[in-house]
């Protein structure tokens, strides 16, 4: 079967055709599905980002005209309880310069359009880095999967974050690529990283762990594989990503922590979502909540009243909240709610179907069931994907073994949310574009090893500085850090499932 699928790749068109043929088919598709949702009102956080970037745009006026600038405003739509960063919002800002009173409707529209250009931006992205091939299979999945098209017309950022962290991986990739050749990399390439992984971390705080991650591993390799002279421009580069990351994080975290009046990095969410996702409903408020709002707002109101209560600080109060109602957690019940995530993350991928288009309220039940039953075949094929490059230990070709790493560290580090965060069908859209990655290098390392290729085989043999390793002892190291991480992978998901249901 795998034979014939490949012979029947071979046969379609080549290059920039076939790719132009799957762009067409995309936003056919995108446009097919518009009236569905395009009146749909705002989902939970959409209504937020909606407010913060009408907020942004008074200022900008404010700014513009020289006049009192509304700070109460900013404070009550932008910075609010310090949940959102404002990325989404920032992103809607020239919408409401344009058009302040902007419909549902257009607005819809205006994020539709964003997000395929973002889409497309990144397909050229990876064409550029890893072939026509690569590039191909993004536009299939996951920008044929109607779920996810749907999702594109959203106003959350999970989504725009997943393209935008598959152009932070092709970075890094081609950053390694230099560094094997003895090169390190610009400043300018420095700052690139630094402002892509500011933005990704402003549209989904959640990924702060990823990009993170990724500078740390790439900042570990410049140290061990290039020479002094070298070794210092990588360094001096990563320095620029870190002063330009640092340096814009710098005003949201200062605005949100004066306006809560305590220290705020990225999100203040995390006491509140640890309380919700495993402690006890009745004890988050120092006992049961307002039922007259959701278990998110609740808390927050209780807390910021307790603070003027008390003249205190609202985010430690929140804390405390959170560590009240998680005394009653065990390994078990922890493992068995971690469980409970990832079915909800990884197992409902058309979760949103019936508030993004409900078959209610139009009586379209056809397109429903076809958004609903294609995006489930199409995701829950990319599963088995994820689970081939979790435990992948390639020793083939030196971009297989890169690729591999920094995609296990990736879908790593987004599968970390399950652990501590209620699980949702949300969350999904910022891993599958890693997914379409993945399976470019599943279809690569079959390749490779048809032909027999191995670490000598994709580039030429070159002499290695005196002092930094040899390429046959990185090629080795490689292959026992993807062995590794592997093992860690299977260490981890039986560890939960072991925990999970042994009768204590």
């Amino acid at each position: 079967m795998i034979d014939e699928l490949e012979r029947s790749y071979r046969r379609l068109p080549r290059g920039g055709t076939l790719l132009a043929i799957l762009v067409a088919a995309h936003v056919l598709l995108k446009l097919a599905l518009l009236p569905k949702v395009g009146h749909t009102p705002f989902v939970g956080d959409e209504a937020y980002y909606a407010d913060g970037g009408r907020a942004l745009s008074n200022l900008v006026r404010d700014l513009v005209s020289l006049g009192p600038v509304d700070t109460a405003e900013l404070e009550r739509n932008v910075v609010g309880s310090g949940w959102f960063m404002p990325g989404m919002s920032v992103l809607l800002t020239p919408l409401f310069l344009v058009d302040p009173d902007a419909s549902i409707f257009v607005i819809r529209c205006y994020l539709g359009v964003v997000s395929t250009v973002v889409l497309l931006l990144t397909v050229r992205t990876v064409r550029r880095t890893f072939g026509d091939r690569y590039a191909a299979i993004l536009l299939v999945f996951p920008g044929l999967v109607p779920m996810y098209l749907l999702f594109m017309y959203g106003a959350w950022g999970d989504l725009l974050a997943g393209l935008l962290v598959v152009m932070l991986v092709a970075h890094v990739v081609t950053i390694f690529r230099q560094v094997r050749l003895g090169v390190a990399f610009t400043l300018r390439e420095g700052a690139w990283l630094g402002v892509v992984g500011i933005v990704i971390v402003y549209l989904r705080s959640s990924t702060a762990l990823l990009v993170g991650g990724l500078f740390v591993v790439l900042l570990a390799s410049l140290v061990v594989l290039l020479r002094r002279r070298e070794r210092l421009r990588g360094i001096t580069a990563m320095a620029v990503a870190g002063v330009l990351f640092v340096g814009l994080l710098l005003p949201w975290s200062v605005a949100a922590s004066q306006s809560l009046g305590g220290r705020v990095l990225t999100t203040t969410s995390v006491p509140t979502v640890l309380a919700n996702t495993f402690g006890e409903y009745d004890r988050i408020c120092f006992g049961p909540c307002d039922p007259g709002s959701t278990i998110w707002f609740s808390p927050l109101r209780y807390a910021r009243e307790v603070a003027r209560a008390t003249d205190g600080d609202q985010v430690a109060i929140q804390s405390e909240m959170s560590s009240y109602a998680r005394q009653g957690v065990t390994p078990q019940s922890y493992s068995r709610d971690v469980l409970g995530n990832f079915y909800a993350y990884a197992l409902e991928p058309s979760g949103y179907n019936d508030q993004l288009m409900d078959p209610d309220t139009d009586g379209d039940t056809f397109t429903y069931w076809f958004v609903t039953l294609v995006t489930a075949l199409m995701w829950y094929l990319s599963l088995i994907v994820l689970v081939w490059v979790l435990l992948l230990a390639t020793r083939r070709s030196f971009d297989s073994q890169i690729l591999s790493i920094v995609l296990k560290l990736s879908l790593g580090a987004l599968l970390t949310q399950p652990f501590i965060h209620l699980g949702s069908a949300r969350y999904w859209p910022t891993a599958a574009p890693l997914l379409a990655l993945a399976l470019g290098l599943w279809l690569q390392v079959r390749a490779e090893r048809r032909v027999a290729v191995g670490v000598g085989h994709d580039l030429p043999a070159l002499e290695h500085a005196v002092g930094t390793p040899s390429p046959a002892a990185v090629h080795r190291a490689f292959y026992w850090v993807q062995l590794g991480l592997a093992v860690a992978s299977v260490a981890v998901a039986a560890g939960i499932v072991v925990v999970a249901v042994w009768p204590w």
